[in-house]
């Protein structure tokens, strides 16, 4: 069975018109501090993905170590090591342009420490 869409979405109106609106946990969750758990997950990954963007455009950069690759130094401030690789500095460069940075963070097997 082919579906076909003969309506284009252009304007965010259309977009939540077609959608409806987001649910209230999504809304709460979103907060301007760290949350003592959401504090507890990023100190227990061990992997990451910063996406910045800059002039050149959008970077997602994978970070990687031990369990606590980041650290929570207060409830505005995460602190992520720099180590020295390809000497590109793509997203150094990103953040000295615009200051805004996403963070994904992975923890592999956390349903089993939740257990």
């Amino acid at each position: 069975m082919t579906h076909t869409h003969d309506t284009t979405i252009t304007t965010v109106a259309q977009l939540e018109a077609l959608f409806g609106q987001p649910g209230e946990a999504s809304l709460n969750k979103e907060i301007g501090h760290v949350h003592p758990l959401y504090r507890a997950l990023i100190e227990a990954s061990p992997f990451a993905v910063l996406a910045t963007s800059g002039p050149g455009g959008l970077d997602a950069s994978p970070r990687g170590d031990a369990p606590g690759l980041m650290q929570v130094e207060d409830e505005k401030t995460l602190l992520l090591p720099e180590r020295r690789s390809n000497n590109r500095i793509d997203s150094l460069r990103n953040i000295l342009a615009d200051p805004r940075v996403g963070l994904l963070f992975l923890i592999p097997a956390w349903a089993r420490r939740c257990a």
